[in-house]
């Protein structure tokens, strides 16, 4: 397999035409010990995208209790939370609310886990595992899923919930400015439970992710161009699960880029694999192709700092991926790693940009960086030693 192919999909984009990715591909076992199932839903869901319109539609649940924050967690304890989590469901169609999907909007809505049984049809014993949601553990196939006790709802929500003329990207924001996580919004929206009511569908968790990170950007957005720009160079550095961030804060209106450097022999690349993609202070018109996911999930995080700050800069995430990174873990690694970082960030002097060489090459990041040329075009970053 050329791997050049593989990195460019990461096991997503079937660019090689293979039913399923032959480097995902994880089996485990599950004893079955009746037709019934019982046990606990954190709360959490899980849509499909195969297939879509008709996908997996599930709950996950488990029988031991698995913490919706994963950092700073190791990765073994990872593993052995997120492969615990059985998906227990059907495949349905995105747009019918039979009794099934009912279930499943129910279990999202919920911030306070869920006894639930199922009748168990058969089970599938493979895993999933993608770069951008968390591992999950074996399918359960059900015929019925009973939810056991009440699902604990909060009022704002329910009114949200309730309120069918309030379109999905305002229902997020207001839900996100109310200090709901990530993990419930991309789960609402998931469930099919935010929009107008003509709008309403259940979304592929591995979209909704990235939908999220992406509305709640937009939105910051808008809010930090009205700001001061930042007066000074600001560095930030973070590592996490063999992923090493370097986030430049650079004195200039809102633009953003993040450079991804793969090397070593791991899943997806043998050689060094260098791939960008970045956007001005007009915005992106396309999908973030080229990173993906990650993009969203780093840009969401350094917005979120800039707003706090209410500043506005030119921004450039650096990360590089050891060889070691073998199981991808879900782009909240990269979300929760940069947020991390922001909390120690370093204020540097702009002339001396000498002494952003910590850990790696700086100078030659900027000169590579599209963001930097658009700042420092007229001027040689030479003139900053």
């Amino acid at each position: 397999m050329d791997p050049d192919l593989c990195i460019r999909c990461r096991g997503i984009k079937n660019l090689c035409g293979l039913k399923s990715c032959p480097l995902l591909k994880y089996t485990s076992i599950f004893p079955r010990a009746s037709d019934l199932y019982t046990g606990i839903s954190p709360p959490d869901i899980f849509i499909g995208r195969f297939n879509y319109p008709k996908v997996m539609v599930s709950t996950l649940s488990s029988n031991i209790n698995v913490p919706e924050k994963l950092y700073p967690l190791n990765l073994d304890d990872i593993i052995k939370y997120r492969t615990s989590l059985y998906r227990v469901g059907n495949v349905q169609r995105i747009d019918k609310h039979s009794k099934m999907v009912e279930k499943i909007m129910e279990i999202s809505l919920s911030i306070s886990s869920l006894d639930i049984n199922a009748e168990i049809h058969k089970i599938d014993l493979s895993l999933d595992i993608n770069h951008i949601s968390t591992p999950m553990g074996p399918k359960i196939i059900a015929a019925k899923i009973d939810i056991l006790n009440e699902p604990k709802i909060p009022n704002r929500i329910e009114n949200i919930y309730d309120d069918y003329d309030i379109n999905a990207m305002n229902a997020i924001w207001e839900i996100y400015t109310h200090g709901y996580s990530n993990e419930y919004i991309t789960r609402l929206l998931s469930g099919g439970t935010l929009g107008k009511k003509t709008e309403r569908k259940l979304v592929p968790t591995r979209w909704a992710i990235t939908a999220v990170d992406d509305i709640l950007g937009k939105m910051l957005i808008e809010k930090i161009k009205n700001y001061d720009q930042l007066d000074t160079i600001m560095l930030a550095e973070n590592s996490y699960m063999w992923n090493n961030f370097l986030i430049i804060f650079l004195p200039g209106p809102w633009s953003f880029e993040m450079i991804e450097n793969w090397y070593g022999k791991n899943y997806f690349n043998i050689n060094v694999e260098k791939s960008s993609d970045y956007e001005k202070f007009e915005g992106r018109k396309r999908y973030a192709d080229v990173v993906g996911g990650a993009y969203y999930a780093a840009r969401l995080a350094v917005l979120e700092y800039l707003n706090k700050m209410q500043k506005q800069a030119s921004v450039i995430v650096y990360r590089t991926i050891e060889s070691d990174y073998k199981i991808p873990l879900g782009v909240w690694v990269i979300r929760e790693t940069v947020r991390d970082a922001l909390k120690k960030t370093i204020i540097l002097n702009e002339k001396n940009i000498k002494e952003l060489n910590i850990n790696m090459n700086v100078k030659n990041i900027l000169l590579r960086s599209k963001t930097a040329k658009n700042i420092y075009f007229q001027r040689r970053i030479d003139s900053y030693e």
